[in-house]
């Protein structure tokens, strides 16, 4: 049985048409089997009734002509041949005999004839054409009835494509309904019953993206608010060891190092918020972009090593992409080492980013849990964060078309690869 419902659909109505085209031919040639064998039956006793009266008559090379003019034929002897096998043609045979009674008769030959002796005084056999059998009627019905099943079937066939389309374009916008996008809109025919489901469909996405938007503020109220206390902290800290000698330097290095995560983990929680939606749309080159993150990366003391083509334009939103290029950077030099590479390519309507690291990669059990929000991989790469670094390039991805994809390397290490669409749609 097929798996898609269109097919089924086309199958069950296929096998119902075929089934009335069976039936529907069966009754005919039953209904016409007799009648048809009658009917020939008659034509024939009525033309051997004629030859009987023509060869009695005393100009026999008149009879002769008017014979052959019918396509009648007289031989001295019963020409050699077979009854013929068809059903249609030994029942004629039998009801002709029935007519003519005490009359030597027989069916043969191809095209088949009808042999019946002369009436005395003439001698000799009489060979009639049988004609208006049924299979040129049966021919004409067998072809019409397979136009008329193709026709049905064509027609079902649309049919069912017109009640299933609509169900395979919603289960394509499945991902996006469930992130909080609306619904393609219903066919200008779409029956009641799909309307209803893309209704109640577009109702749950407006509730989705209602409750995350207010996810988002709240989370980016929080992670705004809590910068200010980071701050006032910060400047406390810089005015700490004169104020009180008692603490080191070694006490204020640790201390420094706690807020700039803490401000880092605040950065992630806003990035996260901030995935570019509400960002308008402009032509984005991602080969610049690569190259001066690589350059602040140089400044930081972070070589990396660039396989980029010589421009890279794509419709986007250029602070979201390039904090989710940063974020891979930054994945990839907090949690893994050198030496740090970059990819660039065009695929299709894609283009493919790959970042790499030479590192200790990650334990293939967590590969698929990698990048789900506040999710972190503890052990090979256990420095402490938010989790929300790859979640929020995976985020910017989906606003662009495209996804984010990590796998460890061969000889060690993580890649990650962003696909981004490179044209609109």
């Amino acid at each position: 049985m097929p798996r898609r419902l269109h097919a089924r659909l086309v199958l069950l109505l296929a096998a119902v048409v075929i089934a009335a085209l069976v039936a529907a031919a069966i009754a005919f040639g039953l209904s016409t089997r007799e009648s048809s064998a009658g009917r020939v039956a008659r034509a024939l006793h009525a033309q051997v009734l004629a030859a009987d009266a023509l060869l009695a008559q005393p100009d026999r090379a008149a009879a002769r002509r008017q014979l052959d003019a019918l396509g009648i034929v007289v031989r001295n002897n019963l020409p050699p041949g077979e009854r013929p096998p068809m059903r249609f043609l030994q029942r004629t045979e039998s009801r002709v005999g029935a007519r003519l009674p005490g009359r030597p008769l027989r069916l043969s030959g191809a095209p088949a004839r009808l042999w019946v002796q002369a009436r005395a005084p003439a001698r000799g056999w009489i060979g009639i054409p049988v004609l208006g059998g049924p299979e040129p009627l049966r021919r004409g019905l067998l072809m019409s009835l397979v136009a008329i099943g193709a026709m049905v079937l064509v027609a079902s066939a649309l049919f069912a494509r017109s009640l299933t389309r609509p169900l395979h374009r919603l289960a394509e916008a499945a991902a996006g309904i469930v992130a909080g996008e609306p619904p393609p809109p219903a066919p200008r025919f779409a029956s009641a019953e799909i309307l209803e489901l893309q209704g109640a469909l577009a109702d749950a996405a407006e509730r989705t993206r209602i409750a995350a938007r207010d996810r988002e503020l709240m989370l980016a109220g929080i992670s705004h608010d809590m910068r200010t206390p980071l701050a006032r902290l910060r400047y406390a800290l810089a005015l700490a060891p004169a104020l009180d000698p008692a603490i080191d330097d070694g006490t204020r290095v640790g201390m420094e190092r706690d807020i700039d995560e803490l401000d880092g983990i605040v950065g992630q929680f806003i990035d996260y918020v901030r995935d570019g939606r509400d960002e308008p749309l402009d032509t984005v080159d991602l080969a610049a972009m690569l190259r001066a993150l690589a350059e602040d990366e140089a400044r930081q003391g972070r070589a990396w090593t660039l396989a980029l083509p010589d421009d890279a334009r794509l419709p986007g939103r250029p602070l979201a992409l390039r904090r989710a290029l940063a974020n891979l950077f930054d994945n990839a030099a907090r949690h893994g080492a050198a030496p740090f590479e970059a990819t660039l390519a065009r695929v299709g309507d894609d283009w493919r980013l790959r970042v790499g690291d030479r590192g200790p990669g990650v334990p293939a059990s967590a590969l698929t849990e990698l990048g789900r929000p506040f999710h972190r991989v503890d052990g090979a790469r256990g420095t402490p964060g938010s989790g929300l670094g790859l979640a929020s390039v995976a985020r910017v991805a989906g606003v662009h078309g495209g996804d984010l994809a990590l796998h460890n390397r061969d000889g060690g290490g993580l890649e990650a690869v962003l696909r981004l669409r490179a044209v609109e749609g």
